[in-house]
């Protein structure tokens, strides 16, 4: 699981990568990458450095998805979704 010490060190273009993965993680996959209370930290983070960002998949996030906190109705790329079942994987192993 993500932490706040990690999320706090996360480049402003690595923060749209975790928000699609914890987003597709929670409402797809029925799991978490992160707590809550980091993810809302992340999102935090997110509206900070939003005009910092060009990370190729700040498309499909909107000021709505930041301002309630959720990524529920976002179009996840392929990418997003291998990525996210990669970590999770990972982590099972590791437990």
């Amino acid at each position: 699981m993500k932490s706040k010490k990690e999320i706090s060190e996360m480049p402003p273009n690595q923060l749209v990568s975790w928000f699609m993965m914890a987003s597709y993680a929670y409402y797809i996959e029925g799991t978490s990458v992160m707590s809550d209370y980091d993810f809302d930290y992340l999102v935090e983070r997110l509206k900070e450095n939003w005009t910092q960002i060009d990370h190729p998949h700040k498309k499909h996030i909107t000021e709505s998805h930041l301002d309630a906190g959720t990524g529920y109705d976002i179009h996840y790329p392929m990418m997003v979704k291998f990525a996210t079942l990669h970590y999770l994987r990972e982590q099972n192993e590791c437990r």
